[in-house]
């Protein structure tokens, strides 16, 4: 119970026992105490200013400093409880005295639960000096923050060395480096490997599969090719993005990790908006990627892979100055005889995904497709019957579609169950 109402509380039971006891000093105590309560009620007038800043950017589980300015612009003196309401967010709630147009600069130690843009949501209450009345102020929020997987949980997952299917599939259809015959290590079986690896004598030794691993040939160039377009970025249940960002990272880290020289293109529809040359670090190449999520829902019914026709071609031309677009704009600046792995949605355009495949094998590049199917992601609790039926249809039409590229590229079609628990594993 709060103080204000054990304060009416006592006064209605004085007055009250002296009604029945026929009191005139207890009808004077609680008189007395109610008009206490109400001089006290009408002189609680706050008025308080909390502005917080947080950094631009963060990382998960890694503790960053918000700046706050606390402004009491009234005439009276209490205490701010300031605490913050994002799930996304851990802050130690604060307890801050205030005397009458008092301003203080504080600092408050946060740390982000989980990847992506976080935008921060804190509730701030003024108590006055003696906790009867209370009173909600807004909190003035500047700017959300970009949080990044942390270095310290990258570096934890690139010492694992289990293999996951995401990954494992990307390196076997690149066929990254060809083997030689100088022996590099021996390690347990994982899905993917070459059953005539098998060392059995190792096998018969340790009651488990172990398989011989030899060094790779060369050290190729590795293009990842992302499609930054809005349509991409675009989410039915919140998380696709978070996914992105790691998986990128993900890709990026384990290359470099073997010696690979990275180069990270980004593209939209239109063309080709940014290169990253020799990407070492994962955390700059996905902070420079600035993948962020984009109102709207992406469309779930695949585009037909056929070429566009001669007045669509036109109205490319007359639009972007020419008719390609920024996959076969992306997949031109390849050097011949790099690996490039893509990450983008084959439903969007498979057309010219297989335009820029043909492209690409011209020139003598392995490719794979990283394909985030939107329909996986979808949330399908609360669903009816009409919802999951147009759902069903939409993901057999991409099956379909996903086929037919298959013709010109490797496909790995992933969602949130292979992208965060199989390729954390895997690095």
């Amino acid at each position: 119970m709060k103080r204000a109402e054990v304060v009416l509380s006592l006064a209605a039971v004085a007055g009250a026992t002296a009604y029945l006891t026929g009191s005139p000093a207890g009808a004077l105590v609680a008189a007395m105490m109610m008009a206490h309560y109400a001089l006290a009620r009408l002189g609680f007038t706050p008025d308080v200013r909390i502005v917080r800043e947080l950094p631009a950017r963060g990382m998960e589980k890694e503790p960053v400093k918000a700046k706050i300015e606390v402004t009491n612009e009234s005439n009276m003196g209490g205490t701010l409880h300031i605490a913050e309401t994002s799930e996304k967010l851990f802050a130690r709630g604060l307890k801050i005295p205030l005397r009458p147009g008092e301003r203080k600069y504080l600092e408050q130690t946060i740390v982000p639960q989980s990847k992506g843009r976080v935008r921060p949501k804190a509730r701030a209450v003024f108590e006055d000096p003696l906790g009867l009345f209370r009173k909600e102020f807004p909190v003035e929020e500047h700017g959300e923050m970009t949080v990044l997987p942390s270095l310290r949980s990258i570096r934890e997952a690139m010492r694992e060395r289990h293999q996951v299917e995401a990954l494992a599939e990307a390196e076997k259809a690149l066929g990254v480096g060809a083997e030689v015959l100088d022996f590099e290590e021996l390690r347990e079986f994982l899905p993917g490997d070459d059953i005539s690896k098998i060392d059995w004598k190792a096998t018969s030794r340790l009651q488990t599969i172990i398989v011989r691993v030899f060094k790779r040939e060369t050290l190729s160039d590795i293009y990842i090719l992302v499609n930054v377009d809005g349509k991409f970025r675009r989410e039915i249940k919140r998380g696709k993005i978070d996914y992105l960002v790691l998986i990128i990272t993900q890709l990026t880290a384990y290359f470099r990790k073997f010696g690979h020289t990275v180069r990270v293109v980004a593209y939209d529809d239109a063309g080709v908006v940014g290169v990253i040359e020799h990407a070492a670090d994962p955390l700059i190449v996905t902070s420079k990627l600035d993948l962020r999520e984009e109102k709207g829902l992406p469309p779930l019914r695949p585009a037909s892979p056929s070429p566009a026709s001669s007045i669509g071609k036109l109205a490319l031309k007359l639009r972007r100055g020419s008719t390609a677009t920024g996959i076969v704009k992306a997949a031109m600046g390849i050097e011949p005889g790099a690996y490039v792995v893509m990450v983008d949605d084959l439903g969007l355009h498979p057309g010219e995904i297989i335009k820029a495949a043909r492209i690409l094998r011209r020139k003598g590049n392995k490719a794979v497709l990283i394909y985030p199917n939107p329909i996986l992601f979808a949330d399908r609790k609360g669903l009816g019957e009409r919802e999951l039926e147009s759902l069903y249809t939409a993901y057999r039409e991409r099956k379909r579609v996903m086929r037919k590229v298959m013709g010109w590229i490797n496909v790995i079609e992933v969602g949130p169950g292979d992208v965060l628990p199989k390729v954390v594993r895997r690095l």
